[in-house]
This record gives C-alpha cells, sequence and structure tokens, in this order.
C-alpha cells in the first residue's frame, strides 16, 4: 500500500512517498497526530479528499504554510489533487527530473491559487497555453543557454526567463552571438514592453526594429538614454526612423523615446522653456477653447432645429393626407401627461394632438408611400404615449449609420430613430429592437426615461405603443420599464431554442422596477425601446410584447 507523507518545515510542505523499508506501525497506520509529519495512503485520499483537505487546510493555516514541494514523480496526481484544494499553497516546486505530462499540465491548469511554479521541464506549446490562462510565473530548470553579453547582462539563463522578461537592457554594441541571441529571444518571449539602450547605436536600433517589424510585435517602448552618448545623433536617428515609420509604429504602439540625464535637464530648462512662448500659447489655447464650446453651441442649436423643421415637415405631410381624404378632427385634442422627477406628481396639462394622429393610423399606407419617397430606409412608425415619440423608423445597414444622421439623411448628431440593422420587419424578428438618442430638449427618445416615472407607467393607455410596418399596423403592450448599467444581453434578436427564449423573457421581465404582471411565452414577440442615460454610462430600457389580434 503506497502511503504518501506529509512533512512541514517552518512555511513549508513536503509531499513524499514513504519508503517501504519503512517501520511497520508507520506503514500499517495513518498518522494524523503530530501535525508536522502526517501519513495518508493514497487510496485513503482517493476516497477521503474533502476530509484530508479539511484537515490540511486547517494545520497549514496555523502554520502558515505558503509552499509546497512534491518530491515523487508516481504521487503527482494525487498531490495535486490535495494541492488544488489548499488556496494558501502560493508556490509549488514539483522536483522529478521529468517534463510535465499533459494530464499533471490539466491539473495545473484546474488551480486557482497558484502564484509560481518551478518544474524541471515543460513543453513550449503547454507553456503557452499556461500563460494564456493563468497569471502564474513558471520556472523552468532543465535548459541553460550560452551566455551572449546580451544574455548575461539581462539575466537570461533559462527558457522561463527569457518567456516572461519584460524589461531588457542593452549597454554594449551588439557582436554576433549577441546579434543571434537577440533574436531568439524576441521568438521565444511573449511579455517584452520595454527596451532600454544604454549604449547606443544606429546599426543595432535599425537591427532591433527591423525584427520588431517582421516579428510583427507590438506595444514595444525603446527608450534611448542621452547621457555619455552622441545627442545630436540620437535626435537624427529617432527623427528619421519616426517618420519612415511612422504609420506602422501607429498601428502597432511602438514607441521611441529619448531618456535625458537630470544633468541635461539642469543645463537646459532654460532653453527648453520660453516664457513669453507659453503665456502666448496659453492665451490661444484658452480663446481656442471658448470659440470651440461657441461652435459647439451654436452647431448643437442649428442641429436641433433641423429636427424640429423635420417634425414639423412630417406634420404638414400628413396633414395633407388628412385633407385629402377629409378625416374629421374628433381627435384634436388628448390628455399629455409631463412627469417630474418626483413620483407623486398628478398634474396633467392639455395640449394640442400631433395633426398626423388620427390620420396617420386610419390612412398609415398612404402615409408610408410618401415618406418612402423621402427616404427608402423607412420600415416603420413608432408612437408613444403621452411623450414626444411619435417618428418614423428607419433601418440602415448597421447600427452606426443613423446614429448622426437625420431623416434626410443629413449629417446630425441629434440621429434618428431606427430599427437594428439585424431586424427583418417582412418577418418581425422575436425581438425588434428600435434605438434613439436621449436628448435633452426632448425629441428623438429624449422622453422615453417618463417611462421611469411611477404616474405615467399607472396610466392604462401610456401602455399601449403603436409600432406600424409597411405590412402591418400593430399595437404593443408594455411589460418591463428599467434602467441598467451599459450592457447587450437584452440586444438578440432571435432566439433558434426555445428554453432560451424563455430564459430570456424571464431574465427581461425580472428587470422591470414595475410590475406589469403580463405573461409571456415563447409564442410572443416584443418589442425592444433603448436610450442612453447618465453620459452613456446607463441604458433605459423599455419592452412591450404585441398585442395578438
Amino acid at each position: 500500500m503506497e502511503k504518501l507523507k506529509f512533512k512541514i518545515t517552518k512555511n513549508t510542505l513536503t509531499i513524499s512517498l514513504m519508503k517501504s523499508d519503512a517501520p511497520k506501525e508507520n506503514l500499517n497506520n495513518t498518522n494524523i497526530i503530530d501535525t508536522s509529519e502526517i501519513i495518508f495512503s493514497k487510496s485513503y485520499i482517493y476516497a477521503n479528499l474533502e476530509l484530508v483537505v479539511s484537515f490540511l487546510n486547517v494545520v497549514l493555516i496555523k502554520k502558515e504554510v505558503n509552499k509546497a514541494i512534491i518530491t515523487n514523480n508516481d504521487i503527482l496526481m494525487v498531490s495535486m489533487k490535495v494541492i488544488n484544494e489548499i488556496p494558501s499553497i502560493l508556490k509549488l516546486e514539483i522536483k522529478p527530473q521529468k517534463t510535465i505530462t499533459y494530464n499533471i499540465f490539466l491539473l495545473i491548469l484546474e488551480n486557482n491559487h497558484l502564484k509560481e511554479l518551478t518544474v524541471y521541464d515543460m513543453p513550449p506549446y503547454l507553456l503557452e497555453r499556461l500563460d494564456v490562462n493563468k497569471d502564474l510565473v513558471v520556472n523552468l530548470k532543465s535548459e541553460m543557454f550560452f551566455i551572449s553579453n546580451f544574455m548575461e547582462e539581462n539575466n537570461l539563463n533559462t527558457y522561463s526567463n527569457l518567456y516572461y522578461k519584460k524589461t531588457i537592457n542593452i549597454s554594449k554594441d551588439f557582436d554576433k552571438y549577441d546579434l543571434e541571441d537577440f533574436k531568439t529571444f524576441l521568438n521565444i518571449n511573449h511579455h517584452l514592453k520595454t527596451i532600454n539602450l544604454i549604449h547606443f547605436s544606429y546599426i543595432d536600433l535599425n537591427y532591433i526594429l527591423d525584427l520588431i517589424l517582421d516579428l510583427n510585435l507590438t506595444n514595444i517602448k525603446i527608450v534611448i538614454n542621452e547621457k555619455d552618448n552622441d545627442l545630436k545623433l540620437i535626435f537624427n536617428s529617432v527623427d528619421a526612423l519616426r517618420k519612415k515609420h511612422e504609420r506602422i509604429f501607429k498601428k502597432r504602439n511602438i514607441i521611441l523615446k529619448i531618456n535625458y540625464s537630470l544633468e541635461y535637464k539642469k543645463n537646459n530648462i532654460f532653453k527648453q522653456l520660453n516664457l513669453n512662448f507659453i503665456k502666448y500659447s496659453l492665451s490661444t489655447l484658452i480663446v481656442l477653447i471658448f470659440i470651440l464650446m461657441g461652435l459647439n453651441i451654436y452647431k448643437n442649436y442649428k442641429q436641433e432645429n433641423d429636427i424640429l423643421l423635420i417634425e414639423q415637415e412630417l406634420q404638414d405631410i400628413i396633414s395633407q393626407i388628412d385633407r385629402e381624404y377629409n378625416l374629421d378632427d374628433q381627435d384634436s385634442e388628448i390628455e399629455y401627461i409631463v412627469p417630474d422627477d418626483d413620483d407623486n406628481l398628478e398634474e396633467t396639462t392639455t395640449a394640442p394632438k400631433n395633426n398626423y394622429v388620427s390620420s396617420y393610423y386610419k390612412n398609415y399606407e398612404k402615409v408610408f408611400d410618401t415618406l418612402l419617397n423621402i427616404n427608402s430606409d423607412t420600415k416603420g412608425w413608432i408612437t408613444v404615449n403621452n411623450t414626444r415619440i411619435d417618428y418614423p423608423v428607419v433601418q440602415a445597414k448597421d447600427n452606426e449609420y443613423y446614429l448622426k444622421r437625420d431623416f434626410n439623411k443629413h449629417r446630425n448628431s441629434m440621429g434618428w430613430v431606427f430599427m437594428d440593422y439585424r431586424n427583418d420587419i417582412d418577418i418581425l424578428n422575436q425581438n425588434t429592437i428600435i434605438y434613439g438618442h436621449n436628448i435633452n430638449g426632448g425629441i428623438m427618445f429624449g422622453t422615453l426615461r417618463y417611462a421611469l416615472n411611477k404616474n405615467w407607467s399607472q396610466k392604462d393607455e401610456n401602455r399601449i405603443i403603436t409600432f406600424n410596418t409597411l405590412n402591418s399596423s400593430m399595437k404593443w403592450k408594455i411589460f418591463s420599464i428599467y434602467r441598467i448599467p451599459n450592457t447587450t444581453d437584452y440586444l438578440y434578436t432571435t432566439f433558434y431554442d426555445h428554453d432560451k427564449y424563455q430564459a430570456f423573457l424571464d431574465l427581461i421581465t425580472e428587470r422591470s422596477i414595475y410590475d406589469f404582471e403580463e405573461e409571456l411565452d415563447t409564442s410572443d414577440k416584443i418589442l425592444t425601446l433603448s436610450t442612453c442615460h447618465d453620459r452613456g454610462k446607463d441604458r433605459i430600457v423599455l419592452h412591450a410584447k404585441l398585442i395578438k389580434e
């Protein structure tokens, strides 16, 4: 029967295999009395892993043990299963001079608390995978490399050092061994961030840059020290290289930086700082800021006016249709509720109803014919009672186009109300999504925030949304309203699995700040209105289900 000995010395736990010539009483009994040397059989550990781990955790925490050593290859599997359940073990050394197998590697992957691992050897492909999946430093004891000046200066004597090195120094001209070893280093390393050129050589700098670019490396800063080097040569070299590789440097975030010595800074401070120039620059900057602020205010004012003009043009178009088809004006006024931040607000005011409302519902097909002549992207018309949301809905090939274009497709930061590009209005997806900017003046979806108000949401007429398309006149009933930090988990349009769709419906229903007591199942189709809030940090979201005729 194989038995494992757990021996504690200072802050280290050593796990070894009991020798066959040990005293008979030690082999036949499991010792849990002397907490400095504990013995368990392998079969007992497998059968009672949770109990063994619980006992060891208490002992190791009490003795402040944070490192473990496994001495035998035959007990690697069972030892790793134990160590994986002991969060206080942060460092692990596997002593056997063997390459880590894939099965042991998988056990290492399962460990969520190790910070440092020392092994004899590990295949490079496993090391790379471990690097991707774990924040773990791996020390390999097997590979020693030929030490060139470059390797010696940067202590690159093991594979793990080559692999993890973030900063290197170059203080001498490269010889042929340095050139070869530097190339090897770049091929192995996955973490390099900074190269310090203590001694400047234009030839070496060119060689370094050529290798970096050939290997498609990114996010690397090359720092050239001014001290004891020809500053003029450095300036000219850096300037020429920046111009030569400007585009690729920007794309790959390759930075060339000159590091000036303290002595140089002291001697040149007055040459570098021209006070008159600074004063002039600051004054100019302040003036420019005010000009830009003024231009921005004017731009917003003009763009909002452009939207209001489009709204008026739409009203005129539909009023004309109203007159042509002799519709009565019996609905010329409606109660228009303007919620305040105070949830207890009960006041309502009477405001003129948009002229196109009655004609729109009765002649929406004729309205669409006119709208399509203006904008062929028109897909529908949405109306949310007692808000300013009463707009034709457009759809582009992506969700970016109408973020900054109005109904006439002119550039406008106010955008327009648009449907998600993934939606198909002809078949009506399970989730039809409509977006609009939250504009302070109330245009677009600027009044969708009314839905968060309790007084507004309790009004039955407000719970019915009209969203008509080119082919159908549809009404939708609100079942969920909420505000949520910026997320996209409510923006799925199609579900191919009924269970997943039902889970989605349950999720968005439970988020609602009010209980609308609406039942939903996977046969329902829903409408989602979404707008930004709090400078884009949050989203205001409203969901309604299609009222089946």
